[in-house]
């Protein structure tokens, strides 16, 4: 028997109901909604759609274009870790969110074997996937809120409070999530509050736990500085001091703002009139940052100078321009 006709044998075996399912777990990552289950078996059933235009249908949905960016990006992520770079200078298409920029960029940058995630009970399944499968001995996820996600161990605590020991973990990884500690999270099912002092609290905190060789990489919303209610934006500057007042040293960060042809680097933001939703569905520009707890040791070391002058100047780094898509 040929391979291809092998190939159309198996695409034809099995029930409709399990192809149904199989299918929509694999295109859009994610279980039919029941009516659109019962539509597609229905249709499959009378003969008026195949398996292959089900198939064909999936994945021309403006929901499957935002899984193919978050799927590019992660594997551009994996390699790019596996090669020993530090990406800079992504680019993502216009009307999207931050996602596609700053999920790349931490991934790109895992190192250690103990990590903490923060805020990981909303985090995208996407990224949290890929956390699963970078080969921490030890993964864990810290929120206020409740989830299960197998190969995690999952702590319900503050921030502002962790339950862990002085310098527990290598890595921290706090993504699109600071800017909501102190806030009217009620939206997440959660208490409201109103404490713009949190953030520095919890910094101080993450601190604590973090291995004195250990990095926290961060991502926050950047713009004109404001409280949204449910979270709090701030500018380059007023980002940068609440690190620094933590006591962190900045190791690397940069700046990408959603522009008419898409989110682009932006060595210089100009703040003014940056606002939240305004460009698109979620933040206008994203801060995305390494920080370390060294503070100034790290440029009293050797090489601490060359190395820190090197990742902050991005005239001096080769631009790695994700592939575009072909076809």
């Amino acid at each position: 028997m040929s391979g291809e006709l092998r190939a159309w044998l198996d695409a034809g075996s099995g029930s409709d109901e399990d192809f149904v399912d199989t299918v929509f777990a694999l295109v859009l990552r994610r279980e039919p909604e029941p009516d659109a289950r019962e539509r597609a078996l229905a249709k499959l059933k009378e003969g008026t759609l195949s398996r292959a235009t089900l198939v064909h249908e999936l994945s021309g949905a403006p929901e499957f274009e935002r899984i193919r960016l978050l799927d590019d990006g992660i594997a551009f992520a994996r390699g790019a870790r596996e090669r020993g770079e530090r990406p800079r200078w992504l680019q993502g298409p216009a009307g999207t969110d931050e996602r596609v920029v700053e999920v790349p960029w931490v991934l790109a940058r895992l190192t250690g074997e103990r990590a903490l995630e923060v805020g990981y009970a909303f985090a995208e399944p996407p990224y949290l996937a890929a956390l699963l499968r970078a080969g921490f001995t030890e993964l864990t996820g810290v929120d206020l809120a409740e989830a299960d996600v197998p190969g995690l161990t999952g702590v319900q605590a503050d921030v502002r409070d962790l339950p862990f020991d002085d310098q527990a973990f290598d890595l921290v990884l706090c993504v699109s999530t600071l800017e909501h500690v102190g806030a009217d999270n009620s939206g997440y099912g959660l208490d409201a509050e109103d404490d713009g002092a949190s953030r520095l609290t919890a910094l101080r905190e993450l601190r604590r736990v973090l291995t004195r060789g250990g990095r926290l990489l961060i991502t926050v919303p950047c713009g004109e500085p404001g409280d949204y209610g449910w979270f709090r934006q701030d500018d380059v500057r007023g980002w940068t001091r609440l690190f620094t007042g933590a006591g962190f040293f900045v190791e690397e960060q940069e700046v990408y703002e959603l522009t008419g042809d898409g989110w682009r680097a932006v060595p210089d933001l100009d703040s003014t009139g940056l606002r939240y939703g305004e460009r698109g569905p979620a933040a206008s520009a994203v801060l995305c940052a390494e920080l370390s707890p060294r503070r100034l040791r790290r440029l009293l070391s050797p090489d601490g100078i060359e190395r820190t002058a090197r990742r902050r100047a991005p005239h001096s780094l080769r631009r790695i321009r994700r592939i575009p898509r072909t076809g």
